[in-house]
């Protein structure tokens, strides 16, 4: 298949670009970030608010993955207009163009963040539960407004879509800002790693290789016009991180407890059970192996 990626540059999407070629597809590379690891495809160094040039680039391609977006939760809270544009503006304008070029589907990246924040350990998620109606960030209204749009093109325009709702990724290529390099780098310099309350707060978090293996997997017609968990199975607290670390760097960390944050979000569980269903992928490495995996990586890169 001959398959655009917006954001091919990117964390998620430099994974997903990987796997396409593994697999013998066509790639082409959509980003405003020249590519950093030499994947040999086709790169347009271009914005996807472009929609002249994003038209011309996926003419005759079949389908497009759309991780362009603004993936920094707190430029959101920094940049509200800006994040918002080439967030959800930014699918308009692939939508638009799948329509017009005639693009059997479109694969949005989105986030199990549209389920909102409410804490409830008892309950389990699915692709049936309702979105948040009462979205508490503006990254979260983003994403849910990018999918509605999805559903709007589909029913409006027969434009074919497969919404992907991502678990919290970590691994190979992650911002230095995120949690998970975040301790690292914190207990290999001895610096206090800090923990908000007593840090039993969990997340599933998802190696993310096998969370590019599940994005590819949704190419398959099983998941056309549907909307798909790809999340970890284990529910991985803030002081397990720490503890596995720990043990990985063989050092120990200097953990500061602060006072847990207003509101914090204590964690629930969401299925991934229906893309086993319909397409057969699901997690399979252990999340210390895909931990050690990464602590690995990043010690070759510095």
């Amino acid at each position: 298949m001959k398959i655009l990626v917006t954001g091919g540059s990117g964390f998620i999407g430099s994974h997903i670009v990987d796997i396409l070629i593994e697999k013998g597809h066509e790639v082409k590379n959509y980003d405003v970030e020249h590519p950093h690891y030499n994947q040999n495809c086709d790169y347009i160094k271009a914005d996807v608010l472009d929609q002249e040039r994003l038209s011309y680039a996926a003419k005759g391609y079949d389908c497009i993955y759309h991780l362009a977006a603004e993936a920094d939760v707190n430029r959101f809270y920094a940049s509200p207009i800006y994040s918002a544009q080439i967030t959800t503006m930014s699918t308009l304008n692939v939508l638009e163009v799948a329509k017009k070029n005639e693009i059997s589907r479109i694969l949005l990246a989105s986030t199990e963040w549209v389920y909102g924040t409410l804490a409830n350990d008892k309950q389990i998620i699915d692709e049936e539960s309702p979105v948040s109606n009462n979205p508490d960030h503006i990254y979260t209204s983003a994403k849910i407004a990018s999918e509605m749009f999805c559903k709007n093109y589909y029913r409006l325009f027969n434009v074919n879509y497969t919404i992907l709702r991502f678990g919290i990724p970590f691994g190979e290529r992650a911002r230095p800002s995120t949690v998970t390099p975040t301790f690292i780098n914190k207990i290999m310099s001895n610096k206090e790693v800090i923990i908000h309350g007593d840090g039993s707060q969990s997340r599933q978090f998802i190696y993310v290789k096998e969370l590019a293996e599940g994005c590819v997997a949704c190419l398959h017609d099983n998941a056309k016009n549907q909307i798909l968990n790809l999340n970890g199975k284990e529910k991985i607290s803030v002081l397990d991180i720490v503890k596995k670390l720990e043990i990985i760097l063989n050092k120990k960390a200097i953990i500061k407890f602060v006072p847990d944050r207003a509101g914090q979000f204590g964690g629930r569980f969401i299925s991934s059970e229906k893309a086993k269903k319909l397409l057969g992928w699901e997690v399979c490495i252990p999340y210390h192996v895909a931990l050690q995996n990464y602590v690995k990586w990043l010690r070759v890169e510095k």
